[in-house]
């Protein structure tokens, strides 16, 4: 089986990465990187591949099988849809693009000219985040009842160098619960509508620093999300897992899910439930199991997912999939601006 020629557009850290790990799979070849920015082709020459200013001129040149969005989210949309009127089947960054509507033209694009995507929330490959929605929809904890999430941590002021990141679209709703609430989704089921407060009391940004949501989900359950990138806390995504190796690793967890016979907490992957031999009540001791999983590297496994979508796989995450988390994460956001509850499936 021949290797599959990719190409990586955009070349800021997430792009780093993909660079890295499709030079590394033996399924793929980098067959050229691409960023407006003239001092990436230092990082070309590194990787002995081609590099190019802009798309166009890369695919006047290039015959590919798939490349990679990592550019800003503002050009997603049209990068994805240059790319799909050549045949050019896609991964692209979370968010998927930085409008319903943007996201819709990806989409019509990828209908039109016969093209896969797939969207990179790569957390969705993660083994324990699969375990997780493994059990939550097998029915192990019965019928789901509640769910509780939190990314709490504090961003060094460095972080804010960068204008953007103090302006509207910066803050971690948009830039961090995105990954949280596409988990959600995942794990318990399309969330039905969202109600948010957001504060940026501690800062002073234009941008929220802290943001609380009630989720209402289509099968009836509720959850409370907690949000802020301005405290000292280690109970997030990045600090409890260990996924990546920049953040320093604590044993807790950011996600517990409540259902009728039983709650589990993510990710220490603990199941907590009655004995079967007990009438069950609050009296009665609970019994603690802990769930074993491998552990994988979920962009890996991301990558290896995309090699077989080019191949004619179904995406895990598609472009219909990244489009719907999206609504969600912009719900959130104007429901803090305006007060009231946002329904997902009105927003246009």
């Amino acid at each position: 089986m021949s290797r599959l020629k990719i190409a990586v557009i955009g070349a800021g850290l997430i792009g780093k990465k993909h660079i890295e790990l499709v030079a590394c799979n033996s399924d793929c070849e980098l067959a050229a990187i691409c960023d407006e920015n003239s001092t990436v082709r230092e990082i070309a020459r590194q990787y002995n591949t081609r590099f190019y200013p802009n798309i166009e001129h890369l695919l006047a040149e290039q015959n590919l099988d798939g490349a990679i969005i990592a550019a800003p989210t503002t050009l997603h949309a049209s990068l994805a849809i240059t790319c799909a009127e050549r045949g050019v089947h896609l991964l692209i960054e979370k968010p998927i693009a930085s409008t319903l509507a943007e996201a819709e033209q990806i989409i019509q694009s990828a209908e039109r000219y016969g093209i896969r995507v797939l969207v990179g929330h790569h957390r969705r490959h993660n083994a324990m985040v699969q375990k997780a929605q493994a059990i939550v929809s097998s029915g192990e904890l019965g019928k789901l009842v509640a769910v509780s999430a939190m990314f709490t941590l504090y961003k060094p002021d460095d972080y804010f160098y960068v204008r953007w990141r103090r302006e509207p679209g910066g803050g971690p709703i948009l830039i961090n619960l995105i990954h949280d609430l596409d988990n959600l989704r995942f794990i318990c089921g399309e969330i039905e509508s969202v109600y948010a407060a957001a504060s940026s009391r501690v800062r002073e940004f234009q941008v929220e620093d802290t943001a609380a949501l009630t989720l209402q989900f289509e099968n009836g359950a509720v959850g409370t999300v907690l949000v802020s990138d301005t405290v000292p806390a280690p109970w997030s995504y990045e600090m409890t897992t260990g996924e990546n190796s920049v953040y320093p690793n604590y044993p807790q967890d950011c996600y517990h899910f409540m259902g009728t016979r039983g709650s589990f907490a993510f990710p220490s992957m603990t199941l907590w439930q009655y004995p079967a031999s007990v009438t069950p009540g609050w009296h009665q001791p609970l019994l603690q199991q802990r769930i074993e999983v491998r552990r994988n590297d979920a962009l890996v496994s991301q990558l290896e997912h995309f090699c077989r979508v080019i191949r004619g796989e179904k995406p895990i995450v598609s472009a219909q999939e990244g489009a719907r988390t999206l609504a969600a994460t912009l719900a959130a956001s104007e429901s803090a601006k305006c007060a009231v509850p946002i329904v997902i499936s009105e927003m246009r």
